[in-house]
């Protein structure tokens, strides 16, 4: 059987990216995005309260921070393998220009940064994200995103991160579950709760942190994401008390004491709708649509599909907080026939025909977000349900730098042409920026010229 030969322009397609490929400077552009959205970073390390005592100090703290930013930013999964990967003398001559700490001589290891984060509380790391946000906000390059040309939409997001056979610690949850055999016994596990803040269409980065955690191992009923979400959303309102905010969740937030608390922080939402949950809300709306009270509006979404809604339908149902219901209905092949696929929402916005396609792509866009985002960071390039460290505030402290690491990924990736033009994946993208860093080295004039001249624009 003869070989199938490629034509003429895949091997000129081939060509363009090579030379695409070259123009890749690596962690010379990673630092360039730093520098232009968050040149004040290493100072806002360096400005945590340390830990350690004085007389132990032979690194600063941003050497530790960014040298946790880069183990996730290059996909190194392990503590033992970042130090493997990051004995060159590059790496040390970046990570020395990248922090400020010109007495660097040798990458700190991975015990030491360990024990750092062991000692570093959580919440000094959740303030340098805060700072990250807010610098973002800030920049109107932004703005496109935020949905009806106003609110900041803000998805929660639950997941497990580690599990254990055995006790781990007295803030383990725990659970009962069957083996192979059918045998019961008990799996004890870590969860977190994150908002995430929309910046753009494959932009979507950490708002916050809520551990999911029992005070006590003798406490009567366990934590759940129920009374972390109650938890984040009120240190949420604190942190960022003036963008107008709109709250996104699945049916587990579409009850009104999550309705009430948007409404006295001044916040709309959209919740996904099952009768399960709110059954009573579904019959008045149905009850509505049988009637002829709802509007329909055909023809929208990427599926031509039809978007039908009904405004006030708390006034039906009985209940107190205001709910819009609102629907989007389209038809697709499987194998020789058609299925329907319908989604449904609630929300506290207004709805008009005017808006309904915006509403229903905002609906549908929080399912896509809550999936790619934790199973990027579970199975793409960082790999947080590894274990860095077992003792508890370290873990933390670890899941945090990921998600900090996260940000400075997305804006590269946002921005890198090879991505853009060329498709390059998110896994080559790290690996590239991990042989970059082992090979070549930031240097001073790099970073006068990223100062200087550097501007960077996202589409």
């Amino acid at each position: 059987m003869k070989k199938k030969m490629k034509k003429r322009c895949d091997w000129n397609r081939n060509s363009h990216k090579r030379e695409k490929k070259k123009k890749d400077r690596g962690i010379v552009d990673f630092a360039m995005i730093q520098e232009h959205f968050f040149k004040n970073l290493p100072d806002w390390i360096n400005e945590m309260e340390d830990p350690r005592h004085e007389s132990y100090v032979t690194y600063t703290q941003a050497d530790f921070i960014y040298m946790g930013i880069l183990k996730n930013a290059c996909s190194v999964e392990s503590m033992r393998q970042m130090e493997e990967k990051f004995n060159e003398q590059t790496c040390i001559e970046t990570l020395r220009l990248l922090s400020g700490d010109r007495k660097l001589e040798e990458m700190p290891h991975y015990d030491t940064l360990n024990y750092y984060l062991e000692k570093l509380s959580p919440q000094c790391l959740s303030e340098i994200r805060r700072k990250m946000v807010c610098s973002l906000l800030r920049m109107k390059q932004f703005y496109r995103a935020r949905l009806l040309g106003k609110y900041w939409r803000v998805i929660l997001d639950g997941t497990g991160l580690f599990y254990f056979r055995e006790k781990h610690c007295e803030n383990c949850l725990c659970e009962t579950v069957k083996d192979a055999e059918g045998k019961e016994r008990k799996r004890y596990y870590h969860k977190v709760l994150e908002a995430k803040l929309v910046l753009g269409e494959n932009l979507v980065i950490s708002l916050g942190t809520e551990f999911i955690e029992n005070e006590t191992e003798e406490v009567k009923k366990q934590d759940c994401e129920w009374n972390a979400a109650k938890r984040l959303l009120g240190r949420l309102k604190k942190e960022y008390p003036r963008p107008p905010v709109c709250l996104q969740g699945d049916s587990l937030y579409a009850a009104e004491p999550m309705m009430r608390i948007c409404r006295e922080n001044r916040w709309q939402y959209i919740f996904t709708q099952k009768d399960t949950r709110q059954p009573v809300v579904g019959e008045s709306y149905e009850w509505i649509q049988e009637g002829g009270g709802t509007t329909a509006v055909k023809n929208i979404g990427k599926e031509k599909g039809t978007g039908q809604y009904a405004n006030h339908v708390e006034e039906t149902a009985g209940k107190e907080e205001t709910i819009h219901m609102y629907e989007y209905e389209y038809t697709k092949k499987q194998g020789e026939g058609e299925k329907t696929v319908r989604f449904q929402w609630l929300t506290n916005i207004e709805l008009t025909k005017r808006n309904l396609e915006e509403m229903v792509e905002a609906g549908r866009g929080r399912w896509k977000i809550e999936n790619e985002g934790f199973n990027n960071q579970k199975h793409g390039l960082y790999r947080i349900e590894h274990l860095n460290s077992r003792q508890k505030n370290a873990m933390k402290n670890h899941y945090l730098l990921t998600q900090i690491a996260d940000i400075l990924m997305q804006l590269y990736m946002a921005w890198n042409p090879l991505i853009k033009e060329d498709g390059q994946s998110k896994k080559n993208t790290s690996s590239r920026l991990l042989e970059s860093f082992r090979r070549q080295t930031v240097t001073d004039e790099d970073v006068f010229y990223i100062k200087r001249y550097t501007t960077i624009y996202l589409e």
